[in-house]
């Protein structure tokens, strides 16, 4: 149960942020309006997955820490990770082992990052925990995420680098980073 949170809570704060690939620089990557986001993630493939509404509150500081975190995760937990423009979208080809579930994974991200993004994610899953459609031979994965600037200002309580998932659970970029160094315990490695 403990690992099924956790993996959760990383799949939750990696949507979060923009991502990037191994030959990719920061400097390659639009930076976002700082300021509180409102984040949208709908699935249609596996069905009946509720929509998740997320928050985070970014400054530049904290805008480039998540883009670093992104890089450093992709970089432990995906054997294929390549990036490339498409005209004005980021497309990034995956095939990423999270614990017991792998997936193959393509992701289209769009937008001005100023006042909106998109992100598209296709691909198939494969394994996973009991209960959240583990076992089942590869899976269909369908998600898409929109995101929208909201305020300047955070609010609630929030400061530059949380992340606010449903539930009440909040999360700091700096305690992503301490789970960073945990990920072999987490996820079995």
């Amino acid at each position: 149960m403990q690992r099924t949170i956790a993996t959760l809570v990383l799949a939750g704060f990696a949507g979060a942020m923009p991502t990037l690939a191994g030959g990719q620089t920061l400097q390659d990557l639009p930076s976002r309006k700082p300021g509180h986001w409102e984040l949208r993630m709908v699935t249609t493939k596996p069905g009946g997955t509720p929509d998740v509404v997320s928050q985070v509150c970014i400054d530049a500081s904290t805008d480039r820490q998540l883009m670093e975190f992104g890089l450093r995760v992709s970089k432990d937990l995906c054997k294929r990770y390549t990036m490339k423009r498409e005209g004005k979208a980021l497309v990034i080809d995956a095939e990423c082992k999270f614990g017991p579930m792998k997936s193959v994974t393509r992701t289209t991200m769009s937008g001005d990052y100023q006042s909106s993004y998109t992100v598209k994610v296709d691909g198939t899953t494969e394994g996973g925990f009991a209960g959240l459609g583990g076992g089942k031979g590869p899976q269909p994965t369908s998600m898409v995420q929109t995101a929208r600037w909201t305020s300047a200002q955070c609010g609630n309580g929030m400061k530059p680098g949380d992340f606010t998932m449903p539930g009440g659970i909040k999360v700091n970029i700096k305690q992503m980073q301490g789970l960073q160094k945990m990920l072999p315990q987490i996820l079995g490695k």
